[in-house]
């Protein structure tokens, strides 16, 4: 690992002011689990690192409100996967922080930190995808924008943040009563590997179908024409078996040492199907 300068700002005004000035040069680390790990292997050699987690501006906490929840920057992947509020109110994003790393890479690394690294395998964001989550960015002046989960990641290791901009939180929108979801991921070794497949499904008492799928594609990604199909079919209904066929269309699996695109193309089909299954029958329906 090359040398670098480390500093420690305490707030956002003047993490702003640094990355400014040093602009591609400067990373952030917020948990640091993937930055220092890609560090060590060379992968990443930036001049300044820039630790967040003093500035006074960014939270470590959960908020929940009336309209949803908000997860401040510093929301570690073990907060969320062991409190009891997000797992009733949202299971895929419990169960999917969950599924990250060890126990000890949950205790540090943050969700919002897996979000922004923009990894295709990364198991939060098929989850989030599928809530509608929202990312909320503090710009260079200390202005707020709000960018939909859905565009705000562009490609492989690509999020749309510009050089002087953090993300300060994400809002989950509370979803209906009614409703239920699941994660599942297929990995090598549990725990401790990147998915070859993550799946997150959504569904309601109205019949409403969501599906999210990682590690098949440049970026993990809702099945929008598949939910049309899926929408008040039945689970085994013809037009279940176009929805799932569908979303097996929608996806790009790549060959690498975790599966081969064939192999990855045959488990959306079983993971889907099993997610919807899932996510039915904890609001006590057969789909």
């Amino acid at each position: 690992m090359q040398s670098f300068k480390y500093i420690e700002p305490t707030s956002l005004c003047e993490a702003a002011r640094l990355l400014k000035e040093y602009g591609s040069s400067a990373v952030i680390l917020a948990g640091g689990t993937d930055l220092i790990n890609q560090m060590e292997k060379g992968k990443y050699s930036p001049a300044v690192v820039i630790q967040i987690r003093k500035i006074a501006e960014l939270s470590a906490n959960m908020e929940f409100r009336a309209d949803g929840i908000v997860i401040g920057a510093l929301t570690t992947l073990s907060e969320i996967a062991d409190d009891k509020r997000v797992l009733s109110r949202f299971p895929a994003l419990a169960e999917a922080a969950g599924k990250i790393g060890s126990k000890q890479i949950r205790n540090r690394a943050t969700i919002v930190g897996n979000v922004c690294n923009a990894s295709p395998a990364a198991d939060s964001v098929p989850a989030l995808l599928v809530y509608d989550a929202v990312v909320n960015i503090v710009t260079d002046d200390n202005k707020k924008r709000s960018v939909p989960l859905s565009s705000f990641i562009a490609g492989p290791g690509k999020a749309l943040l510009d050089n002087t901009e953090i993300v300060e939180s994400i809002f989950v929108p509370n979803p209906p009563e009614s409703s239920s979801s699941t994660y599942l991921k297929l990995s090598r070794r549990d725990g401790v590997d990147l998915a070859t497949v993550g799946v997150a499904a959504y569904v309601d008492k109205s019949h409403t179908v969501k599906l999210a799928f990682g590690a098949v594609g440049p970026r993990a990604f809702r099945a929008n024409k598949a939910e049309t199909l899926l929408k008040e079919a039945a689970l085994d209904s013809r037009d279940m078996e176009f929805g799932i066929q569908q979303a097996i269309s929608e996806a790009s699996p790549i060959t690498d040492l975790r599966g081969s695109s064939e192999y990855r193309l045959a488990m959306i089909e079983t993971l889907a199907r099993r997610a919807i299954r899932t996510a039915f029958d904890r609001i006590g329906m057969k789909g």
